[in-house]
């Protein structure tokens, strides 16, 4: 898959400009002077920080497959019951199917306000247009006494993602001469690699991402996770949640995720990085499926997917499908009576 993390032409000239600088700002030292600092203050500097965060953070690559489709996690008669449920009237018999993006271009919607004369907060929408394939391979059939190969049908995949951020930059005050704080305002100062009494912007809050295709038609009402003491329901991905407020699990823990559509001939699937696995249909309009965080901390992501019946059983049918990508953090649990979880 081809990622493209589109930035202003604007921008990239800036940094060609840049070259070595003993800032990692790359909009900063540029020569420009105070036009570069006017720059680094309006979007083009919020793009820049966005850009050169790690892929993680707006990761938008958890619902797709690849060049074949991802393994199965966790129970494996979820994935035996998903592949077994065409209906009599079924136009077709699936029995692989994959998500395979051949293109993603990103671009950044920013929006800038000064809620007093100390900060100053970028909202910012990061769009993604994601185009490729829906891939669905039929079962083998028997025609006349002859075992037929399954066929290959590949349908085109246009989906839009969005999800939203905030960052934030503060002003730097310098206290009275020789005032301890001065030396940490400087210092802040610096950060974005201009002398101009503000910080670099930083990310504040994030939300989850929503992945529709183009005229789909599919509706998640709700998600719900479960781990231990943790039990949450997520009715709007794009809610912002600050870094801090963001859902942590330990590693290693069995997590129940329950989704709920509109549709109930929907086909929920949930999606990780390393897997993915087919939610049990639960007979109340829910699904339902289990899977274990990973063992390394950090950020991760899931997505759970509504696909249309006919995207996936009927082979005239368009591809309809909504997913909702939704981050959550690994910790390793605290220690106990002074002695590190580590240990």
């Amino acid at each position: 898959m081809t990622s493209l993390r589109a930035l202003p032409a604007l921008l990239l000239a800036l940094v060609v400009a840049a070259g070595c600088s003993s800032s990692n700002n790359p909009v900063a030292n540029t020569g420009a002077g105070a036009n570069s600092a006017a720059l680094y203050a309006s979007s083009l500097g919020v793009q820049s920080e966005a850009s050169a965060l790690p892929a993680e953070e707006f990761e938008i690559d958890t619902y797709a497959d690849g060049d074949v489709a991802k393994m199965d996690m966790g129970d494996p008669s979820f994935a035996m019951q998903f592949g077994a449920e065409p209906t009599l009237d079924a136009a077709i018999d699936p029995g692989i199917w994959f998500r395979l993006i051949r293109s993603h271009e990103r671009r950044y919607v920013v929006e800038i306000t000064e809620p007093d004369t100390l900060t100053r907060v970028a909202h910012v929408k990061i769009i993604d247009r994601l185009l490729g394939t829906f891939n669905v391979i039929t079962r083998p059939d028997t025609i006349d006494g002859e075992i037929v190969r399954g066929t290959w049908i590949k349908k085109p995949l246009a989906d839009r993602s969005m999800r939203k951020a905030v960052f934030v930059r503060n002003r730097c005050i310098a206290g009275d001469p020789g005032d301890a704080d001065d030396s940490d305002d400087e210092r802040e100062d610096a950060e974005d690699g201009f002398r101009d009494g503000w910080s670099r912007w930083r990310l504040r809050a994030v939300s989850g991402a929503e992945i529709t295709s183009d005229e789909g038609t599919r509706q998640i009402l709700s998600v719900r996770i479960q781990a231990g003491d943790v039990d949450v329901t997520i009715t709007d991905p794009l809610e912002l949640k600050n870094r801090s407020e963001l859902l942590r699990l330990p590693p290693a823990v069995p997590v129940i995720i329950t989704a709920t559509t509109a549709d109930p001939t929907d086909k929920v699937v949930l999606y990780s990085r390393w897997g993915r696995m087919p939610l049990r249909r639960m007979g109340d309009g829910t699904c339902q499926g289990r899977f274990y965080t990973p063992m390394m901390g950090g950020l991760k992501h899931l997505a759970v997917n509504a696909l249309s019946h006919g995207t996936l059983f009927d082979d005239a049918a368009p591809y309809d499908s909504r997913a909702w990508g939704l981050p959550y953090v690994v910790v390793a649990p605290p220690a106990i009576d002074g002695v590190s979880a580590t240990n």
